[in-house]
């Protein structure tokens, strides 16, 4: 009988558990190496959202205050009202941010929902200011695109040459005029 058993082939107990045990751990291993590619991807691809909708912010503002008329300014150089054929038909239209983070030209939209990701990305800065001098009339926008939760930003300032000619009133000339699109 005892050489029954020394002959018998097959794995102890120790060796099961010990094999077991390095499964679990390569199992362990691939799970973070998954979880660290996966947080990879999410980064990379909110990086590239988040240009993609500065870039494409910044083309949409640019073409419509290039042809912007009847520019109004407060005091500091910073734009209140224009006047915009996209925007507005014949009124004047106000540059703002929403509570939401998206961007609005005289109530209306600058970009569908769908551009800030259904609301994964914000607008977080919009600076605009108005210069006419000399060499002519001139835009300057500064631009800060955000995950609205995360640390995930890009930012861009630029400026836009005004073709429409050097009409500017400063807003603190005409205080009884309201200032709204």
């Amino acid at each position: 009988m005892r050489e029954k058993l020394r002959n018998e082939q097959g794995m102890t107990l120790v060796e099961m558990l010990c094999a077991v045990a390095i499964l679990i751990l390569l199992g362990l291993m691939m799970n973070t190496g998954l979880q660290m590619a996966m947080r990879s991807y999410r980064d990379i691809t909110a990086q590239s959202e988040v240009q993609l909708l500065l870039s494409t912010l910044s083309d949409a503002l640019a073409d419509d205050l290039r042809y912007a008329r009847d520019v109004r300014t407060k005091g500091d150089g910073s734009l209140l009202s224009y006047s915009s054929d996209s925007y507005n038909s014949g009124g004047r239209a106000t540059l703002e941010v929403g509570e939401n983070g998206q961007v609005t030209a005289g109530g209306k939209r600058v970009l569908p929902g769908g551009a800030y990701g259904n609301g994964a990305y914000v607008v977080r800065v919009m600076k605009i200011t108005y210069a006419s001098r000399p060499d002519g009339s001139f835009f300057t926008i500064e631009l800060e695109v955000a995950q609205a939760e995360g640390t995930i930003s890009a930012r861009t300032k630029f400026t836009v040459r005004c073709l429409s000619g050097p009409e500017i009133e400063d807003a603190e000339l005409n205080p009884g005029e309201e200032s709204g699109g």
